[in-house]
């Protein structure tokens, strides 16, 4: 069926972001992220005052999505390319990104204590459901095996998902915000637009 065939060429598809990376992002082992900024709304959240700033979501994102393609070896460098920012515009920027980067690695360090003390209680529900569903055929004849096997497979499979897809998830996560928090910052004035593709 032609349906079928599709399947098969969508499966065997392959992808070129190796080649995009290395000649459009990677350059002597350093990550340079290029975006194209009209003016400080395309970076700093509207909804910012002075004291209490963040990025736009859609900035963030940008940044975000493209860092999540890029191998965890590589350096990062942003370039903002477009108007020309006062000094002091550019050292709210860039105190602004490194800013929302430590408030996103502290999220996920607080949210991954939590996942640990659930863990934590996994580990315990495991052992005690396990030795229940041990004992059950000598000595406990009076509580149900199917309620016992159904707890200690609830608290197993949360154990093994913790260790072998949370773990990595937070990892990951770390390691992103961390690049966020630390990537370098570059300002490339564009007098004449010739970069905007908004403007072609």
């Amino acid at each position: 069926m032609k349906t079928d065939n599709n399947i098969e060429k969508f499966l065997n598809k392959k992808s070129f972001l190796k080649h995009r990376l290395n000649k459009e992002v990677l350059e002597e082992g350093i990550a340079y992220i290029p975006c194209y900024v009209q003016n400080m709304d395309d970076i700093i959240c509207k909804y910012s005052i002075r004291d209490c700033v963040s990025l736009n979501s859609e900035f963030s994102d940008y940044i975000t999505d493209f860092i999540e393609c890029i191998p965890t070896k590589y350096p990062i460098v942003l370039e903002i390319y477009g108007s020309k920012f006062t000094e002091e515009q550019k050292k709210i920027i860039v105190d602004t990104i490194t800013s929302d980067g430590d408030y996103q690695l502290g999220k996920i360090i607080q949210e991954n204590r939590h996942h640990r003390l659930v863990f934590g209680e996994m580990v315990i529900g495991t052992v005690i459901s396990g030795i229940l569903l041990a004992l059950i055929g000598k000595y406990l004849d009076g509580i149900p095996q199917e309620f016992v096997y159904v707890l200690f497979w609830l608290f197993a499979d949360s154990f093994v998902r913790y260790i072998f897809i949370e773990s990595g998830d937070y990892r990951n996560q770390r390691i992103g915000a961390g690049r966020i928090a630390s990537m370098k910052v570059e300002f490339i004035e564009d007098e004449d637009n010739s970069l905007c593709l908004s403007q072609q």
